[in-house]
């Protein structure tokens, strides 16, 4: 999802990304593609120890998700690696990238590959990233509080562990979220794929894209979360695969309140935050370490909003 990968690069020094662990937030520049999206194309084949056998059990499904995540360790963080395709009509990145990802894209593709195997990978990997798994830009889901969180918990693919977790200290946050004006922000840097086009052409595009959300009203999103302040103490009981989305303040110029995705996993020594880390790779940093990183943000973090991958079955 390439909206986390538009939110604030600008807003924390190198020294805050550092104790952040690498990447408690996605960069703000749409256009910071390093290699853009012929870097990851669909012809790149799958790592051939990305998958594992299909599975019907949260249980399963943690053991699952750890291996299908192994094999992307060390894979090279790409802003927003991923589109609709040759055919798309505004983002003609590849719909699936073995060579890049960012946070989203990492959290999808283990999730597919955990869920589905070789075979079912691909087919899931679409029904996570797109609305009743419709391919196009705007059926995409873009915002995780208002898109991806949601849409994916009615899709069986997620359930919210949240209060099951932080018991009676979860909290919600809500945000009225507008994609009109989200859209209508949009520019030709938001465009991927058509350099070869004419001026007047890529205008008329950047135009069509700017439109998708005229007639889009404003929508409240609401997410729960485990405070801050208490993770350290309920980190152990989180379950290992569990798929984390760090929640912030809501701020009216910020568009969205989720900022980063990752899993925490069980490791030799304690919990572990397996996430794509920006402008770095695929990698693991201490959980409770990452934690205490936190507390300084300049945009406030409220805390985790947890979820456990379920597979829904055919």
């Amino acid at each position: 999802m390439k909206l986390l990968a538009t939110i604030f690069l600008t807003i924390f020094t190198a020294a805050n990304s550092s104790a952040f662990g690498g990447a408690p937030f996605e960069a703000l520049n749409m256009a910071a593609r390093p290699g853009g999206y012929q870097a990851a194309r669909l012809a790149v084949p799958v790592p051939a120890r990305a998958y594992a056998a299909p599975v019907r059990k949260e249980r399963d499904n943690m053991i699952n998700l750890l291996g299908a995540s192994e094999r992307f360790m060390g894979v090279p963080y790409v802003l927003g690696p991923m589109g609709e395709g040759p055919d798309g009509e505004f983002d003609r990145g590849p719909l699936v990238s073995y060579t890049a990802l960012d946070c989203t894209t990492f959290v999808e593709e283990t999730m597919a590959f955990a869920l589905g195997g070789e075979a079912g990978a691909l087919d899931i990997l679409r029904r996570i990233r797109y609305q009743n798994g419709v391919i196009s830009y705007q059926t995409r889901n873009h915002f995780t509080e208002l898109d991806w969180l949601p849409n994916n918990i009615v899709a069986g693919f997620l359930r919210d562990i949240t209060a099951e977790v932080a018991g009676p200290s979860a909290k919600t946050v809500s945000k009225l979220i507008s994609k009109r004006a989200w859209y209508a922000a949009k520019t030709e840097a938001d465009l991927h794929g058509f350099g070869w086009e004419a001026p007047a052409a890529r205008a008329q595009r950047l135009a069509r894209l700017q439109a998708l959300g005229e007639f889009m009203p404003d929508q409240t999103a609401t997410i729960s979360y485990v405070p801050l302040e208490d993770l350290p103490r309920v980190l152990a009981a989180i379950p290992s695969g569990t798929v984390v989305n760090v929640v912030r303040e809501d701020r009216a110029d910020k568009p969205t309140l989720v900022t980063h995705q990752f899993f925490i996993f069980d490791g030799p020594k304690g919990k572990i935050i397996r996430h794509a880390a920006l402008n770095k790779q695929v990698m693991d940093v201490d959980a409770a370490q990452y934690i205490a990183g936190l507390a300084n943000a300049q945009w406030r973090i409220l805390g985790f909003s947890l979820a456990a991958v379920v597979n829904p079955g055919p």
